[in-house]
């Protein structure tokens, strides 16, 4: 918080799908105005000391590595690597258009 106004978030459970021995972080957000300050390592090492004081072996959280945040550098920088990569496939549905294969 600054003051009045949130400066980051870092919502976690205490564990990642089905292992117990993870920690998951959910959401994980600082605000524009307070990046490049070092909060948002700071609320990460602190999930990860929290996961560690509950007896956690493992943290685990997903990312857009096409993101323009540096969220993938700020996660390596806190100590965690890229352990998997998935694809997403996307597609925008409008109204009135005719989607059948021909």
């Amino acid at each position: 918080m600054d003051g009045d106004e949130i400066a980051g978030i870092c919502f976690c459970s205490p564990q990642s799908g089905t292992d117990t021995s993870a920690g998951y972080v959910n959401s994980f957000a600082v605000l524009r105005p307070w990046r490049k300050r070092g909060l948002g390592l700071a609320l990460l090492l602190h999930a990860l000391r929290t996961f560690r004081d509950k007896g956690k072996v493992r943290a685990a959280l997903h990312v857009d590595a096409q993101s323009l945040t540096g969220a993938t550098r700020l996660y390596e920088k806190a100590g965690m690597h890229v352990d998997q990569l998935s694809h997403e496939y996307q597609l925008e549905l409008k109204a009135g258009v005719d989607l059948t294969a021909k």
